[in-house]
């Protein structure tokens, strides 16, 4: 798990630029991905394993700098859901871009046929 975490550690450290121009952290670039799919915020931070303090809070800053915009659940009046913005959309597509990019570095010190057997193995860890 270290390692997972290190090199994850050292393609975020890679993209932070990036991201800063984008205005955003990698948190945030994050967690945009996970609202695409898990709209409510309970949702989003247990899928993330976040506290869903913390999640409230980026989801607060990211809808006041325009990257995300909250509904009420037609449902329930109680809930409410977020959605991507435009600029959360491009937003999100610069910052995997810049994680692809980062992440195609670090794989160019591996020969063609280890990329292959990473990916499988990645593929093999990642099945329920």
């Amino acid at each position: 798990m270290g390692r997972i975490w290190r090199l994850q550690r050292a393609l975020r450290e890679e993209m932070e630029e990036g991201l800063e121009v984008l205005d955003l952290s990698g948190l945030e670039a994050w967690l945009l991905r996970v609202v695409d799919t898990h709209p409510y915020p309970s949702d989003a931070a247990r899928h993330m394993g976040l506290p869903p303090p913390t999640v409230s809070h980026m989801l607060r800053r990211l809808e006041e700098k325009n990257f995300l915009e909250r509904s009420l659940d037609n449902k329930d009046l109680r809930r409410f859901s977020f959605r991507l913005t435009e600029k959360g959309r491009n937003a999100l597509r610069q910052a995997e871009a810049l994680m692809e990019a980062a992440l195609r570095r670090r794989l160019a010190r591996l020969k063609p046929e280890e990329i292959a057997h990473l990916l499988e193995l990645l593929g093999r860890l990642e099945e329920a």
